[in-house]
């Protein structure tokens, strides 16, 4: 009977880190979420491939929301207050240029990725004197 209790808590504290994992997009809040350490969290993932998979998928869920969030930001902008003699007297909305910019390269890498492109145009000859040389 033990056995099966411990498998209902189990099953109860891996409900819990995943739920968190989605929220927290951070594996150590969501072991503490669960009350369990973060051995046994990748203990559980390199045992269970149904977990690995139910891990990939919060993970993947807790970016989404990111990525999300970094849209608003660069398109909808934030609020941000002006203050005056330490009294908020009106805001404006601020854009954030480089999540803009990163979401561009994300989505449209052919694009927006900086290439480096370097030639070779002279050719170089090292030479090793001494007692470089015998090594």
């Amino acid at each position: 009977m033990s056995k099966g209790v411990s498998t209902v808590r189990t099953d109860k504290a891996r409900e819990k880190f995943l739920q968190a994992l989605t929220s927290a997009c951070n594996v150590t809040a969501a072991c503490k979420a669960a009350g369990i350490g973060r051995q046994t969290a990748y203990q559980w993932r390199e045992d269970d491939p149904s977990f690995a998979l139910a891990w990939s998928g919060a993970l993947e869920e807790a970016v989404d929301a990111l990525e999300k969030e970094a849209w608003r930001r660069a398109h909808d902008g934030t609020d941000k207050p002006i203050v005056y003699q330490g009294v908020v007297t009106g805001t404006y909305r601020e854009y954030s240029d480089r999540l803009m910019e990163i979401l561009l390269k994300a989505h449209r890498p052919e694009k927006y990725i900086e290439r480096l492109r370097t030639e070779n145009l002279h050719a170089v000859s090292i030479t090793i004197q001494g007692a470089a040389a015998d090594l």
